[in-house]
C-alpha cells in the first residue's frame, strides 16, 4: 500500500498571519483623500475593493488623477478587457487595480503588497477573501479597511469570523487632493476633492486599539 498523502484545509475564516489589518473610520466625502495619502505613503503593487462597478469605475479614475497608473475590473467590463487589466497588473504595467468582490473571483496575482477595502463588504467571508490577496507564498502584506461610523456592527462580525481585534488607528492629518480629472466621470477639469478637513489635532497622539 502507497503512503497515504494528508491534505489539511485551513477553516473558514482564516487570515494569513503575515496580514497586518487595520481600520480607518473614515466618511465617505473624505476617503479619497486618506487614499492619495495611504498610496503615496506605500510603495508596490496595491488591489482596492469596492462594494459596486460604479464606485470602481470612479475610484480608479480618481486614483488616475492623482498620477498612478490604475485599472478596474468589474461587471461591465469585457472578458478581453478583464484578462487585458489582469495582465497588465501582473507585468507592472498599472500599479493599482481596483475591483469589485464578484469580478475579482479567482484573481492571482503574486507580489500584492497592500489591499485596501475602500468599501466594507456586505459579508464578513468576502472581507477574508479579499485581504487573502495580499501576503501570499509566505510573504509580508497589509490590509487597510475604511468604514463608517455606521459600520461598527460590520466590524464586529467580521472580527469574530477571524477571531481577531482589528486595530482602529487615528486619521492621519489630510488635506485636499487635487485631481487631474479627465478619467473621473462626472468631475470637470482641475476640480478638487471636496473635502479639506484635518483630522489629526497637533499634538495629540494617534489611539490604538491593541491587537490580540
Amino acid at each position: 500500500m502507497k503512503t497515504p498523502w494528508r491534505i489539511e484545509v485551513a477553516p473558514a475564516g482564516t487570515v494569513a498571519t503575515q496580514v497586518e489589518q487595520e481600520i480607518f473610520m473614515v466618511p465617505k466625502e473624505n476617503r479619497i483623500n486618506l487614499l492619495h495619502k495611504i498610496l503615496s505613503d506605500n510603495h508596490g503593487s496595491v488591489l482596492i475593493f469596492s462594494r459596486t462597478k460604479h464606485g470602481a469605475k470612479k475610484i480608479a479614475g480618481f486614483v488616475r488623477g492623482m498620477g498612478h497608473s490604475a485599472v478596474e475590473i468589474h461587471s461591465n467590463r469585457s472578458l478581453a478587457q478583464r484578462q487585458e487589466a489582469l495582465a497588465g497588473f501582473k507585468n507592472g504595467k498599472y500599479r493599482v487595480l481596483v475591483a469589485t468582490d464578484i469580478a475579482a473571483r479567482g484573481i492571482d496575482v503574486t507580489g500584492i503588497s497592500l489591499v485596501i477595502n475602500y468599501d466594507l463588504p456586505n459579508n464578513p467571508d468576502d472581507y477574508v477573501h479579499r485581504i487573502g490577496r495580499t501576503a501570499r507564498a509566505g510573504a509580508t502584506g497589509k490590509a487597510v479597511s475604511f468604514a463608517g461610523s455606521d459600520e461598527k456592527l460590520v466590524i464586529k462580525q467580521i472580527e469574530r469570523l477571524i477571531k481577531k481585534t482589528i486595530t482602529i488607528s487615528a486619521l492621519p492629518a489630510l488635506t485636499a487632493t487635487r485631481i487631474v480629472s479627465r478619467d473621473i466621470p462626472g468631475m470637470r477639469h482641475g476640480e478638487q476633492a471636496r473635502s479639506t478637513r484635518t483630522f489629526q489635532r497637533a499634538g495629540r497622539n494617534p489611539r490604538r486599539r491593541r491587537t490580540n
